[in-house]
């Protein structure tokens, strides 16, 4: 029960706030989400330049992907977790507006995950409730 509730970006959120504030930097000063990681040749002929940024939303993503996913369960264990990454924004929002480090398009990208996880969790969580309301009228009962 623990895991469902646990809004699975705090854990990027985390990873976040550590690099940068620890002040992990690369040559020069720049920052841990600017650092390239790989440059990869494309057959156009332009060269893909992989950042540890890039690495970073992608893995969000990922987790974003599977908050999706589990928002399609309807419960108590559902709502809380909606409710705690609505949380998880607002802690990503003040980091975004006061914090130093974190006002960049890397973090703006990732801000919007943390909106968009309640925001979909809870439109997929009515929807859902919606439609098994829906079939359990619709073989169940009479009505009076």
């Amino acid at each position: 029960m623990a895991l469902q509730v646990f809004p699975l970006l705090t854990v990027s959120l985390i990873i976040y706030t550590a690099l940068t504030l620890t002040g992990v930097v690369g040559p020069g000063g720049t920052p841990w989400h600017d650092l390239v990681l790989a440059n990869l040749p494309m057959y156009s002929g332009d060269v893909w330049r992989v950042t540890w940024g890039t690495l970073f939303l992608v893995g969000s993503t990922g987790l974003l992907f599977v908050e999706l996913v589990r928002a399609t369960r309807v419960g108590a264990a559902s709502i809380t977790n909606h409710l705690l990454s609505f949380l998880v924004f607002v802690v990503a929002l003040l980091l975004f507006i006061l914090a130093p480090g974190f006002g960049n398009s890397t973090y703006f990208l990732f801000l919007a995950m943390t909106f968009l996880d309640p925001m979909a969790g809870l439109v997929v969580t009515t929807v859902t409730a919606r439609r098994d309301l829906a079939i359990g009228d619709a073989t169940g009962g009479a009505k009076h």
